[in-house]
């Protein structure tokens, strides 16, 4: 929880509570108060209300989720997609990856989620395991409708019993979980100032403890979500662009009663992403609890070497002392919940001492990446001073670069290296000779990966034109946007979805969004960018000048998949382009770098990306807040927030590969 407090409703009795959770309903709440959150995340993020028990903290809290497909690299060279209920978002900042972000509330909060569906397909959260009145069970007819696109719905309940929960999609559950909606929902129990952060993107280590969790003497926690997944369903979003097909081949032509899982994470990744995105980072002497939830369809055996945990939870259920046991591995089905209790003084029975302990599911084929071992969910156990914080990787007895080449896992490096049949990298993929006998068959690997859209944001944000200096006459346009507009096979659009406009005109173009949901109008390709954005059903505007030529412009919804469902237009300025469509950014030459300066924002080492609102980038794109990745991802570590930056993009690669604090 955050320090920010203010009024909501004045509080109600306990056997008033108690009513209201038994007829479903609960009570009404009204003003909150924004807390500060990372860039990207919108005020509607996440909102705190009153101190209701006196206690020192917030006891109403509020989170807005949307649901937002992504790309995201599993392992080298293997990307896929994911819907994930995210964070309300804002600009051009994606605040989503795959697990959903951790939830963490305290006991006896009253709870309000509300899910607001920015994606193609309806929705539903269900929170699983909590005590909740009927309605706010999140399953579809049974309890209520599916979440439309463009729709919302909030789900209202009070924090019952402290424990490990989670919350996951109940429409077509067979696919949306696997497809990324699923995330750990934490229950505290109450304490007095019982400050600690409410959303964690991506699960992991939490950036701080309740005070339950210092009062019991742990000294760090983690929240490891289990995932695994078939690849080819995840590829199918990146290759089919209409809804109706993807629905049909996704809920209709997919048999997930014959799915076989050949992609198994710990909290979006495979090993070796795992160690930099999930370390379990330790000292000697400590106590740390590991929060786990299996979201798959395996079963999970979880070993963790050199050390003997203590279960002290299961399914959100804290165990009597006498159930408490200490193994190296832990049994843990689909949907169930373990806490566990890691020691680490070296004491000959929980754990053996420093150094790089390995820790992973015990079905072997799941630390591999699609048949090539290491892989999978495979991280460690390190101690701290087993740790290289200039590479954010533990210290180990041999070389892990190979693993981070992609060449690895297409199958394309021997796996013992050729020193030691005395050979050649040409002559270990041709020397044998044919035996006698035709080879026995056997499961062969699939070497197939996934490509990334053709088009990134990068490219599709390039500056087309600029604005004239000074403007020759003035317009006010109005256009809507929602799904009231779509034409057959989509889901959102604009209208109208053609403007004419004079050259140096000023327009204050209004824009009434007519959904529930967040959407934009932006028009990319205009330098300085005009962009107007917001959530739910109103109107906002934005004023710019036309440029003094003769050109086509494309305007859309920067929320990620509207563009693609339909909500996409043109802007003719004078006659147009000559063409009469949008011109295309000029193509990068290969190997083409552009610099940019700015001001960083934000560093996820996890994922290698920063946020940085920079000046205009020359012959690349408009003054902007943005999100980049960074190869190599060391080169984030030890960057100061809100210092100022100088970069270089590979524009080929849709990445910074040069980043250092600028001397201006």
């Amino acid at each position: 929880m955050c320090a920010a407090q203010h009024g909501w409703i004045a509080a109600l009795a306990a056997p008033t509570l108690a009513m209201l959770m038994l007829a479903g309903a609960a009570p009404a709440l009204a003003g909150t108060v924004p807390v500060a959150a990372a860039p990207g995340y919108a005020p509607e993020a996440l909102r705190l209300g009153r101190d209701l028990d006196g206690d020192g903290d917030p006891d109403e809290i509020w989170i807005e989720l949307e649901v937002i497909e992504i790309e995201q690299e599993i392992y080298p060279g293997e990307v896929m997609t994911f819907w994930v209920f995210a964070p309300a978002g804002q600009g051009m900042i994606p605040v989503a990856r795959a697990p959903s972000p951790t939830i963490r509330v305290e006991q006896g909060d009253r709870v309000r989620v509300t899910l607001r569906n920015t994606h193609y397909f309806p929705h539903t959260i269900h929170f699983h395991g909590t005590i909740h009145p009927n309605a706010m069970d999140g399953v579809p007819v049974f309890t209520q409708k599916a979440v439309a696109p463009g729709d919302s719905f909030t789900y209202e309940f009070i924090a019952m019993n402290p424990g490990t929960y989670f919350y996951h999609c109940h429409v077509q559950p067979d696919v949306h979980i696997d497809m990324g909606l699923v995330g750990m929902f934490v229950i505290e129990p109450n304490r007095p100032d019982n400050h600690f952060t409410n959303i964690v993107p991506g699960a992991g280590p939490m950036p701080d403890l309740s005070r339950a969790a210092k009062e019991t003497g742990y000294d760090r926690e983690y929240s490891l979500v289990y995932m695994d997944a078939e690849s080819p369903l995840h590829r199918l979003p990146l290759a089919i662009p209409d809804p109706r097909e993807l629905e049909w081949r996704m809920h209709r032509d997919y048999d997930s009663s014959q799915a076989r899982a050949d992609t198994f994470m710990l909290n979006g990744r495979s090993f070796p992403f795992t160690l930099r995105d999930t370390p379990i980072r330790v000292a000697p002497d400590e106590k740390v609890r590991l929060r786990v939830l299996n979201s798959g369809e395996r079963t999970v055996s979880l070993h963790t070497h050199g050390h003997h945990p203590i279960i002290t939870a299961l399914d959100g259920t804290d165990l009597a002392p006498e159930q408490r046991l200490s193994r190296d591995v832990f049994t843990i089905g689909p949907a169930q919940r373990v806490d566990l209790e890691l020691r680490t003084t070296a004491d000959d029975r929980y754990a053996s001492g420093p150094g790089v302990w390995a820790m992973h599911d015990h079905t072997e084929l799941t630390v591999t990446n699609r048949g090539l071992n290491p892989g999978g969910d495979l991280t460690a156990i390190i101690y701290d001073d087993h740790w290289d914080e200039t590479t954010g990787l533990p210290k180990v007895a041999g070389s892990l670069a190979r693993f981070f080449d992609p060449a690895y896992y297409r199958g394309e490096v021997p796996v013992f290296g050729t020193e030691i049949f005395h050979t050649t990298a040409e002559g270990y993929g041709y020397g044998w000779a044919e035996g006698p006998e035709p080879v026995p068959d056997y499961p062969k690997r699939d070497p197939r990966v996934a490509d990334r859209r053709a088009e990134s944001i990068l490219e599709s944000h390039r500056t087309i034109a600029r604005s004239c200096d000074k403007a020759r006459s003035k317009r006010r346009i109005v256009i809507s946007g929602g799904t009231e507009y779509a034409r057959e096979g989509e889901l959102f659009a604009f209208s109208p979805r053609e403007l004419k406009v004079g050259r140096c005109e000023e327009i204050e173009l209004v824009f009434k969004n007519e959904d529930d949901v967040r959407h934009a109008f932006m028009i990319p390709g205009l330098n300085p960018m005009p962009v107007v954005e917001f959530t739910g059903q109103g109107s906002r505007s934005v004023t710019f000048v036309t440029p003094d030529a003769d050109v086509t412009l494309e305007f859309h919804c920067h929320v990620e998949t509207h563009q693609r469902m339909g909500m996409e237009g043109r802007m003719i300025v004078g006659a147009g382009s000559p063409a009469g469509s949008t011109p295309a950014p000029a193509e990068a030459e290969p190997g083409a770098r552009f610099v940019g300066s700015g001001v960083l924002l934000s560093v996820d080492a996890r994922l290698g990306r920063v946020v940085i609102d920079h000046e205009e980038i020359e012959g690349f794109m408009a003054a902007m807040t943005m999100s980049y990745a960074v190869e190599p991802p060391e080169l984030v570590r030890a960057l100061p927030l809100d210092a100022r930056v100088r970069f270089v993009i590979d524009a080929n690669r849709r990445t910074i590969v040069e980043i250092a604090v600028s001397g201006e």
